[in-house]
């Protein structure tokens, strides 16, 4: 993770301070296990202010130990927790719990998301009449913008209720402006607003309002910019009367992806809701559809994350039982809502659900490698074929991940250029636009990661290799020579289960039950 502030606060004159960033970086890049190796603490101390640095940034590390964190801290903790809480389905008391504050406290701060300005109320006078559908988000490093489409609304819809998930949804849109300082990279935005004019219906006005003043193209035919921070919380209230316009799924798929990239907010986010219209102009499923993003699904990543990082903390091994109580108390959710997330993922295949809901964690064996690389080796032939047909929306977005890639190799962090390889392969399936062959392909980039946490230390795929690798592949595609890719992709995934099984423990592996 590239962040400068970060890097700087390592050079601290407070030895304190100066320890504390060191470790986090180190914990990043190395994971807490070495990191807590070289810094000599343990592992508890090293997962500890990285998820302090996580949830408030490099606030949470640069003030001395006795002093308590600041009122701005801790209110920007409060407005950001949606983007960084472990579940989808928090609540005030969850957030709360997780900072050491009332309740009350929480409710407070989000009191200006409860309030009328005079820039609601603008713009819920100018847009009556009109029905107004979210299009897209956009997060650079001087603004956030979001955009509406605005079609005649010839009859008065119903009156829709916003539920808690809908509000959750929103508060997670809102959050993204106040991590936006940590964007690294210059937004490029021509990409996003020409996705968006191709989005938008026919005969329907373009309606962006952005935190602060912004360059919004001809097209906007209402835009608005924020005068300060509380107006731009105040959309919230705005947004929850618009209810009955927002569909749940597009809100759902947003939430997501922003939860994804504020693990790392290294470069600008741009979202544009998937187009369900085909090029010959019939109406079927959008792209969105490659995985379902519902909350099982999103507290079923979660659980395996918590199961991972448990893993790479040396709580957890190959072997072990974890119960639906513990997960429950780790995710600050319920056992039922648990057990629902263990029946997906032991339908994915991805560990066995025991007698008294309890997962088992998976122990690699050279069949479960053979048979996962096969099916990916498989897969991946037929979403190259079909990537080579990508738009130009999708090649960008395999550029993205590609440069991600490069970015970690560079800085030599084995750990994150190993993820971001595997997410690499992920966009290529997007890219495809195979919506059933595609997950099935990201399942499997699930059985990987498991795999690789199990193995600890003793996976670490050479990084010049991969880059290599991915770079001759994106080529191959790019110029259009499918055949050329699926022979790369082919032999990147034979070198690839050579490595693994020289990697799993010799005489030791046991086969699942």
């Amino acid at each position: 993770m590239n962040d400068p502030s970060l890097e700087a606060l390592a050079h601290h004159s407070n030895d304190e301070v100066r320890r504390r960033a060191r470790l986090v970086l180190d914990t990043l890049s190395l994971g807490p296990t070495r990191a807590a190796r070289v810094h000599n603490v343990t592992r508890q101390t090293a997962a500890k202010w990285t998820a302090r640095y996580q949830a408030g940034g490099i606030a949470r590390l640069s003030h001395p130990a006795q002093h308590r964190q600041t009122m701005e801290e801790t209110r920007k903790a409060i407005l950001t927790a949606p983007l960084w809480m472990p579940i989808t389905k928090w609540s005030s008391r969850s957030i709360a719990d997780a900072l050491g504050v009332s309740q009350s406290y929480v409710a407070r701060t989000w009191d200006p998301m409860r309030s009328t300005t005079d820039l609601t109320n603008e713009l819920a006078a100018e847009i009556q009449g009109s029905r107004p559908g979210l299009v897209g988000l956009l997060v650079t490093p001087d603004y956030a913008v979001i955009v509406f489409q605005l079609a005649r609304n010839a009859e008065s819809s119903q009156p829709a209720h916003a539920g808690p998930g809908l509000r959750r949804s929103l508060r997670t849109i809102l959050a993204a402006d106040l991590i936006r300082d940590q964007i690294t990279e210059t937004a490029d935005v021509n990409t996003f607003w020409a996705t968006v004019k191709s989005t938008v219906e026919a005969d329907t006005a373009i309606m962006a309002v952005a935190s602060k003043t912004a360059p919004l193209p001809t097209e906007v035919a209402l835009g608005r910019a924020c005068r300060n921070a509380d107006d731009w919380q105040s959309l919230f209230s705005l947004f929850v009367n618009w209810a009955a316009f927002l569909p749940p799924h597009s809100l759902q798929e947003l939430e997501t992806e922003l939860r994804k990239w504020a693990r790392a907010p290294r470069r600008e986010f741009a979202w544009v809701v998937p187009s369900t219209t085909d090029p010959n102009g019939v109406r079927g499923p959008t792209r969105s559809a490659i995985r379902h993003h519902g909350p099982e699904r999103a507290l079923a990543d979660q659980i395996i994350v918590t199961i991972r990082q448990g893993v790479a903390d040396g709580l957890l091994a190959g072997g072990d039982r974890i119960t639906d109580r513990y997960l429950a108390g780790r995710l600050r959710t319920t056992r039922g809502q648990v057990r629902t997330a263990m029946r997906l993922l032991e339908r994915d295949g991805l560990f066995t659900v025991t007698t008294g809901h309890a997962a088992v964690v998976p122990v690699p064996t050279t069949n479960d490698v053979i048979e996962t690389y096969a099916a990916r080796r498989a897969l991946g032939a037929m979403v190259i074929r079909a990537a080579v047909r990508w738009s130009p929306e999708a090649r960008q977005s395999v550029i993205r991940s590609l440069d991600e890639l490069k970015n970690y190799a560079s800085i030599g962090d084995v750990y994150r250029t190993g993820a971001a390889d595997i997410d690499f392969q992920n966009t290529l399936a997007e890219a495809s636009g195979l919506v059933r062959i595609a997950p099935m392909l990201q399942i499997l980039a699930d059985h990987l990661r498991m795999f690789i946490a199990v193995m600890g230390l003793d996976y670490a795929y050479p990084i010049d290799d991969i880059v290599r690798d991915d770079q001759r592949i994106f080529a191959a595609i790019d110029a259009g020579d499918g055949e050329a890719a699926v022979e790369l992709w082919r032999i990147k995934m034979n070198d690839a289960v050579a490595y693994m099984l020289a990697q799993l423990p010799s005489g030791k592996q046991r086969h699942q039950g």
